[in-house]
């Protein structure tokens, strides 16, 4: 496979690291989680001391009381006063002034609505909810101490499937990367290798290295990968069929200008072309005439003549 290397630190898509803090200042009352805890989305993390959210309800709620028993009877007034309209008794300019009684009272009880809405609101947001499923990665503020509009954050979640590692490649290679291309990551300590996609290619080149950065999504349901581990990845620009590892140090220079390496076979030595798809760290990818299990000359196969006797040693 011809392709690219790159390395980084897996870190989480963008939007899906978010700091949480309280919109109302307060005490913290509760804190149910502590780094490295995974959270469900809608699980409560935090929460601020109700007791004033509670009593601005409580207000809130006796004044839309207050409004509508005043709305009542401005409503009842205006009945009585047009009753005696009709019948003589009062005067027309009693009736004008009780509709616009009415009228005040009405808005009076609309504003004490909104108000208690607003209460109501203010009650929910002293709780702090997960947004999504992740693990919390870090915690600043400790239970019982004070929380308000200077508090940058209490908790950061990190979602944790997928992962990101942001790679970048020089101007050249990136013309040749694409979303959708196949990457494959390595972890040093994890056993094996995760499979995953280029995700984004950025559109501009980055003003300090010069060069651009790639973004590779891997799947991570398991959680065997770790945010903030470092990982090389390998992008896969061309499928080249078979294509096998090999120390750099196989790879022979031919005549005609290619490459090759030094294959045994029963105790004889033959070069056989192949090509180098990609190397890095002393490794190469390399497709040709090879099979899994063959057995090549890794070091000094330069001064070997084709047909020579060797003994593989393992």
């Amino acid at each position: 496979m011809r392709g690219l290397w790159g390395t980084g630190v897996l870190s989480a898509p963008p939007g899906r690291e978010v700091r949480l803090a309280p919109p109302v200042p307060g005490r913290l009352s509760l804190l149910r989680v502590s780094e490295g805890d995974r959270v469900r989305a809608g699980d409560v993390l935090a929460q601020v001391d109700t007791g004033p959210a509670i009593a601005e309800l409580q207000q809130a709620e006796a004044a839309l009381r207050e409004a509508t028993s005043a709305l009542e009877a401005a409503q009842e007034k205006r009945s009585r006063t047009l009753f005696l309209v009709e019948r003589g008794v009062a005067a027309r300019q009693d009736a004008e002034q009780d509709q616009s009684a009415e009228a005040a009272a009405r808005a009076a009880e609309v504003r004490a609505r909104s108000a208690l809405e607003l209460a109501r609101r203010g009650v929910g947001r002293t709780s702090l909810q997960a947004p999504f499923d992740g693990v919390v990665t870090t915690v600043w503020v400790r239970q019982g101490e004070m929380v308000d509009g200077s508090t940058p954050a209490v908790v950061q979640i990190s979602a944790t499937d997928p992962l990101e590692l942001r790679v970048f490649v020089t101007q050249s290679q990136a013309a040749s990367v694409a979303p959708g291309q196949r990457a494959r990551l390595f972890v040093d300590g994890l056993a094996g290798v995760h499979e995953g996609e280029v995700a984004a290619v950025a559109p501009s080149v980055d003003s300090q290295s010069g060069n651009v950065l790639v973004r590779l999504r891997f799947a991570n349901p398991s959680g065997d990968l770790r945010l903030g581990a470092a990982a090389r990845a390998h992008i896969v620009l061309e499928d080249l069929g078979p294509a096998l590892s090999v120390p750099s140090s196989a790879l022979l220079p031919l005549g005609d200008g290619g490459v090759g390496v030094a294959r045994v076979e029963e105790g004889r030595v033959h070069t056989v072309p192949v090509r180098v798809a990609s190397e890095d760290e002393g490794r190469a990818i390399i497709a040709g005439p090879l099979t899994v299990g063959e057995s090549v000359v890794v070091e000094g196969g330069y001064s070997l003549p084709d047909d020579a006797g060797v003994e593989v040693v393992r």
